[in-house]
């Protein structure tokens, strides 16, 4: 009895879970049309970056990345100057 109870209540989860992804998924994607986003409201793109999994940055990592992009954008600058 407890197995099926647990079973059930994973699966109603999973169900939970797949409803709020969708939800949020036609939020993006009226946004998008809103704000006339073309790549918000294509909903293949959408439900594949929402299916990418969630992971952490370390701040160091953003810093040297940030200062990349600014080094970037420096040498970019002094290339259509000279």
């Amino acid at each position: 009895m407890i197995n099926r109870g647990l079973s059930h209540y994973q699966s109603v989860q999973k169900n939970v879970a797949e409803f709020e992804n969708r939800a949020f998924l036609e939020k993006i994607m009226e946004k998008g049309a809103l704000y006339n986003i073309a790549f918000l409201q294509n909903r293949a793109l959408m439900e594949t970056i929402l299916e990418l999994p969630e992971c952490v940055i370390e701040k160091a990592k953003m810093e040297q990345v940030e200062k990349l992009l600014l080094w970037l954008l420096k040498t970019q600058e002094e290339a259509k100057v000279s």
